[in-house]
């Protein structure tokens, strides 16, 4: 495989990109960044004007726990949580615009690979976050909900503000569209061809472990149910990922093989004659043996 590796640093680099100074990378970076702020900014004000659905939105997996309605415990408390919830909707909506300012100002630095995988990483990637919102949001967080919030109701009463509810809620969902991100992630890699599916699956078991550690830290809750719930999703996007590298860049056994092979056949011809004699002469008087 490290026959087939290659630094991307070696694609040709385009015309204007080599004639760019430190200054006009700064200025180019300033102008993504001013461009995914306004679009932020806007789709902030729009989900302003919806804050109430989308509270309701978010309190739909608690079932008939919190009977539709939070509590607060500070006079701001109200207006300072709906425009969390503005802000909140506006990122997970910018969320196309982000990653394709980001490639943009990056693809240069990897080569040329056309606009067409551009166009393909930033779909794929967008889909792949909405998708792990909504998976967290259908699937596991009503799980999750009905099963701590329900926990013993004869010894605790269920007294929920609203800060902490929204914020346990958004990170959860979050973290699942980052988690879900591996497969795009994977997809540049191997179309770098930087990894693929050998490479992937030698490793799946310290992948695993590495999964595990980092669902307890982007799990917002202490239990570990709730990092369970993010640990198995995690295994299953690893597993997604070795099959779409396998599909980008394939692998097959026998260029494997022939690598090997290859290798054996140059430290042959690196020995000498006196050390070719010397390896025939042991073997021989091993078969003799």
């Amino acid at each position: 495989m490290a026959g087939r590796l290659r630094s991307p640093l070696r694609e040709q680099t385009p015309r204007s990109e080599a004639r760019m100074t430190l200054i006009e990378h700064l200025g180019e970076f300033r102008s993504r960044v001013i461009k995914v702020a306004i679009a932020f900014f806007a789709v902030s004000m729009v989900a302003w004007f919806f804050r109430e659905r989308i509270f309701e939105i978010l309190l739909i997996p608690a079932g008939d726990a919190l009977d539709g309605k939070l509590n607060v415990t500070s006079v701001t408390e109200q207006l300072l949580t709906d425009l969390k919830l503005a802000l909140y909707v506006g990122f997970l909506l910018t969320i196309p615009i982000f990653l394709y300012q980001i490639w943009a100002f990056i693809a240069p630095a990897v080569g040329d690979l056309g606009r067409a995988f551009t166009y393909t990483i930033i779909s794929f990637a967008s889909a792949l976050f909405l998708g792990g919102v909504a998976f967290g949001y259908f699937v596991v967080l009503p799980i999750g909900m009905g099963f701590l919030l329900n926990w013993a109701p004869d010894r605790y009463e269920t007294i929920i503000v609203s800060q902490l509810y929204l914020q346990f809620v958004t990170r959860f969902l979050l973290a699942f569209g980052i988690v879900f991100e591996l497969p795009a992630a994977t997809y540049v890699a191997a179309k770098l061809e930087l990894v693929d599916a050998p490479l992937l699956k030698r490793y799946r078991r310290h992948a695993i472990v590495a999964n595990t550690l980092l669902a307890a830290a982007l799990t917002p809750g202490q239990d570990p149910y709730s990092m369970v719930l993010m640990a198995i999703p995690m295994v299953v996007m690893y597993e997604l990922s070795i099959i779409v590298a396998r599909y980008v860049n394939p692998v097959s056994e026998v260029n494997v093989r022939d690598l090997i092979e290859d290798d054996e056949e140059e430290d042959e011809d690196n020995l000498s004659d006196d050390d070719l004699e010397e390896d025939t002469s042991q073997r021989e008087e091993e078969r003799d043996l």
